[in-house]
């Protein structure tokens, strides 16, 4: 029966919060800055709930604090170097063939008000995309694996989670259709270093940390830079 409600649960979770990304193509538009809202208030309350749902079903032991510190950080560097590979890619591709630029984002922020608004946002979003990317899609159907009995299943486990582990990272990556296949790109790249985070340290706080931090610096570079 509890295999039976995780198995429901995952399939709505994905229905609702995974899948609708993917069908979203790119507007062609530069996306707006980031600023909080009420949609941001809802994803932060479903973070919230996948959050208490994952400490329920997959209790881990605490990480040390230095360890958490040393992995954040870490992680924040492997996110800089993704970006700036696919950076780089993307402007040998525009010399080249006239295209393959980041789609480029209006992000002229001035004011105290719309820092505090656009920081808040981004922290709700890197929290949301940490409980819901690299913990609950992933993690759910990885403990279902390990729970569900069959000869054939538990034989091909390795190759199974394997599967899911590089399904997730596509799915996180395709959501981000609707900024240009460079997004597409370093999406995937990120994802898999956060996924790797999350599983280095056990939780989503230093992923969130890395993140949030990560979208922050780019957020400073595009504003002081704009397009």
């Amino acid at each position: 029966m509890k295999l039976k409600y995780l198995s429901a649960e995952f399939l709505l979770i994905f229905l609702i919060l995974a899948l609708p990304p993917l069908l979203t193509g790119s507007s062609g538009e530069a996306p707006a800055a980031p600023r909080f809202s009420l949609a941001n208030l809802e994803t932060l309350a479903i973070a919230v709930l996948l959050c208490l749902q994952l400490r329920r079903e997959l209790p881990r032991p605490p990480c040390p604090a230095f360890r958490r510190l040393s992995i954040a950080t870490m992680t924040f560097g492997g996110l800089m170097l993704s970006y700036a590979a696919v950076e780089l890619g993307g402007t040998v591709l525009f010399m080249l063939f006239g295209q393959g630029k980041f789609l480029a984002a209006s992000r002229q922020i001035t004011g105290a008000g719309q820092w505090l608004l656009a920081t808040a946002a981004l922290a709700t979003g890197a929290f949301y995309e940490e409980c819901l990317y690299r913990a609950f899609l992933p993690e759910i159907p990885l403990l279902l694996l390990d729970r569900a009995g069959g000869t054939w299943g538990q034989g091909h486990k390795k190759t199974l989670s394997a599967g899911i582990e590089a399904a997730c990272v596509i799915v996180f990556a395709l959501s981000h259709r609707y900024l240009g296949m460079l997004a597409v790109t370093n999406a995937l790249l990120c994802g898999s270093v956060l996924r790797v985070c999350y599983k280095k340290s056990g939780g989503i706080l230093c992923g969130m940390a890395a993140h949030f931090c990560y979208n922050m610096t780019l957020l400073l570079f595009s504003s002081l830079n704009p397009a």
